[in-house]
C-alpha cells in the first residue's frame, strides 16, 4: 500500500481485510476490528465511517485490489509485455515463467483479498461482483494479451482468452493449496517448479 500514513477509515479497513482474512468474515466481530484498528472495541466507532460490516468488506476489498502496485504500468495505454517478459531470455519457457510469476507476485499483494474471496463462502454476493471487475477482468485482460504477444503477429489474432484463463486458474490454484497448507504445496512442489511446469504447458498451446 501507500507509504503515505493511513487516516483512521483506512486503518480500519486495513485491519478489518487483515482478520476477516485470518478469521473469515462471519467469525470477525465488528467490535475486534474496532479494537484491532485502535479504537475502543464495541463503542460503535466503527459505524462512523461504514454503515454495516458488509460495506465495510466491499469498500475494503475495492480499496485494496485499487492499489496496483507494480500492475500500474501494465496497465497504461500502448504497454507491451513482450518487452518485459524478455528480460528472463531469449527462452519462451523462461518468459512464460516470468509471466506466471508476476500473476502469483500480484496474489501474494492481496493475500487477505483472496483469503476471503477464495475460502470464504460468507461473504456478500457484491463483493464477487467487485472482485471480478476490478481484479480478475484486468488480471485476464493483462495476461490474455501477454499470450498474444508471444504467439507472435502470425497468431496473435487468435483469442487467447481461454488459454488465459487456463493459466491463471493454475496459478491461483497453486497460491490457494499453498496458503491452505500453510506456504508449503502439499505435493511438495516449490514455486520456481510448478511455475515453470505451468509454462512448459502453456508453451505446447502457443505452439
Amino acid at each position: 500500500m501507500s507509504s503515505q500514513p493511513q487516516t483512521t477509515r483506512e486503518h480500519i479497513m486495513s485491519e478489518a481485510l487483515r482478520l476477516f482474512g485470518v478469521q473469515g468474515f462471519a467469525a470477525t466481530s465488528v467490535a475486534q476490528i474496532e479494537k484491532a484498528a485502535g479504537l475502543s472495541g464495541g463503542s460503535g466507532a466503527l459505524y462512523r465511517h461504514f454503515r454495516s460490516k458488509d460495506e465495510l468488506l466491499v469498500t475494503a476489498v475495492e480499496w485494496r485490489l485499487a492499489d496496483r502496485g507494480d500492475w500500474a504500468r501494465f496497465l497504461e495505454p500502448g504497454f507491451s509485455m513482450a518487452p518485459l517478459l524478455a528480460e528472463a531470455g531469449p527462452d519462451r519457457v523462461d518468459q512464460l515463467t516470468a509471466l506466471c510469476r508476476i500473476g502469483l507476485d500480484r496474489l501474494e499483494h492481496d493475500r487477505d483479498v483472496n483469503r476471503i474471496l477464495l475460502r470464504d463462502n460468507t461473504v456478500p454476493a457484491e463483493l464477487l461482483d467487485v472482485f471480478r471487475r476490478v481484479e480478475y477482468d484486468v488480471v485476464m485482460g493483462v495476461v490474455t494479451r501477454a499470450l498474444a504477444e508471444l504467439a507472435g503477429p502470425e497468431r496473435a489474432p487468435q483469442d487467447w482468452h481461454d488459454t488465459a484463463a487456463v493459466l491463471v486458474g493454475a496459478i491461483a490454484h497453486f497460491w490457494l493449496i499453498s496458503d491452505a497448507f500453510g506456504g508449503t504445496h502439499p505435493a511438495g512442489l516449490d514455486a520456481d517448479r510448478y511455475l515453470r511446469s505451468a509454462a512448459e504447458l502453456m508453451l505446447a498451446r502457443l505452439d
